[in-house]
């Protein structure tokens, strides 16, 4: 069979509603599906218990589609969309009757509005393109509904499509002199950050970034414009990227998740300095937030370890400042796994620099050197002891965490229990092969 491209466009595009391939009345003539279709649908809207109906006219409708004279006419196309609609139009009413009910047609208003735009390319009539773009109108709403539906599922490039067909719609009812559901500046930036912010959440910064930047033009008032053009400019520059986020703290200096992407940016910059002011602002405004504490006795704990070696008396200070932070974030969270290990692994590096300056007094044997090595040995042994007990309850709440086994293996090696540590070695090694330690060796352990 030879095919004109005006017949294999019309496949194409019944490829994407899905409907390539009919079910029922194969037998059916176009124009009789067409008409049916028109009484299958007027049926339900009289009754919206006939879904069946519904169902069927989506099949008695692509009959009539796929032939190739109806193919080309716009009042086809235009029921398909109505018919489309109906399904939305359904959903809406559910939700109304039960306010657990979950919308089962998220797809059709994409389906309706490319149908209705098929019929207004092909509309020869004044008449026929009124009707498109009338049915393009209805599904605003409705479409902009089930984008959100779509992106809370976690289909980010989904609820961007559907986004940005909303968007797509409004442009060519303004373009056509007809008035648009998305009038005035509230409506139109609020869709224009959803399609903004459903391509950021998918990663996809080159398309997000018109939108976000229309919104600054605009001058949209949400501190996540200004959060969402940081992602987009640190994907280009990084200096663009911290002007924008200054630019955003200036305008709202309160808003915590500007304040946290200052913080993260300081950290993948290694911008150690500004930390210690920016995190102790954001415990400030977020107290109880538990991250924070963590993340401030981690700062602290890393420039105590790079001026342990040269500036003995400041690393003190640092190591007390971060056992304090990461003591602060117990007593909101008890279980909190990465404050228990952290203070645990903050007494193993300051007993892991003793056993540094063990090595060096090995070498002296005379009797004050021997002194001198016992009474750092009994000072070592007596800071991994101090650190044990950290490992030994972070290990009670993960047992497959690989950094607490390593720390305990080693530790039990050091107080010569070998047959402990060879227990810990073993489970690190279960977990290094891709397995899991299922249960802790110390929960029933005094």
């Amino acid at each position: 069979m030879i095919f004109t491209m005006k017949r294999l466009f019309i496949i194409a595009i019944l490829a994407v509603f899905g409907l390539t391939s009919i079910s029922a009345q194969e037998d059916i003539s176009p124009k009789k599906a067409f008409r049916q279709a028109k009484r299958n649908l007027s049926a339900h809207e009289l009754d919206n218990e006939k879904v069946d109906e519904l169902k069927e006219a989506v099949d008695l409708i692509t009959i009539a589609a796929r032939d190739e004279e109806m193919g080309k006419d716009a009042e086809v196309w235009v029921e398909m969309g109505n018919i489309y609609s109906a399904f939305l139009e359904l959903d809406y009413k559910n939700s109304l009757m039960d306010e657990n009910y979950q919308n089962q047609y998220l797809q059709e208003a994409n389906k309706a509005y490319m149908a209705y735009k098929k019929a207004f390319e092909l509309a020869e009539k004044s008449r026929n393109q009124g009707d498109a773009l009338e049915g393009m109108a209805g599904l605003v709403q409705s479409m902009s509904n089930s984008g959100i539906t779509v992106l809370q599922s976690g289909d980010a490039m989904g609820a961007y499509n559907i986004f940005k067909n909303v968007l797509d719609i409004d442009a060519l009812l303004v373009e056509n002199g007809m008035d648009s559901p998305l009038q005035g500046d509230e409506a139109k930036n609020n869709q224009l950050f959803l399609a903004g912010y459903a391509a950021l959440t998918a990663e996809q910064f080159e398309l997000a970034k018109p939108y976000y930047m229309e919104l600054k033009e605009n001058d949209y008032d949400d501190p996540s414009l200004y959060e969402g053009l940081y992602k987009i400019k640190a994907q280009e520059d990084q200096q663009e990227a911290m002007d924008i986020l200054e630019e955003g703290r200036a305008k709202y200096p309160d808003d915590l998740s500007l304040l946290y992407a200052e913080i993260n940016h300081a950290l993948q910059n290694n911008e150690i300095g500004s930390l210690e002011t920016k995190l102790k602002e954001a415990i400030n405004k977020d107290p109880k937030n538990v991250s924070l504490y963590s993340t401030t006795g981690s700062v602290y704990d890393r420039l105590f370890q790079e001026t342990m070696d040269s500036e003995p008396e400041k690393a003190s200070k640092y190591f007390d400042s971060a056992k304090v932070y990461f003591e602060k974030g117990l007593e909101l969270d008890p279980d909190n796994v990465d404050a228990i290990y952290s203070i645990g692994a903050l007494y193993y590096n300051k007993a892991a620099q003793g056993t540094q300056e063990l090595q060096k007094l090995a070498d002296d044997l005379s009797s004050d050197g021997m002194k001198k090595y016992d009474s750092t040995k009994a000072e070592v042994d007596k800071i991994f002891d101090q650190a044990l007990p950290y490992f030994q309850k972070a290990e009670r709440v993960n047992p497959s965490d690989r950094n607490t086994l390593i720390a305990l293996k080693e530790i039990y090696a050091r107080k010569n229990q070998m047959d402990v540590s060879d227990i810990f070695d073993k489970r690190l090694k279960t977990i290094e092969s891709g397995g899991k330690v299922e249960e802790s060796y110390f929960e029933n352990k005094q």
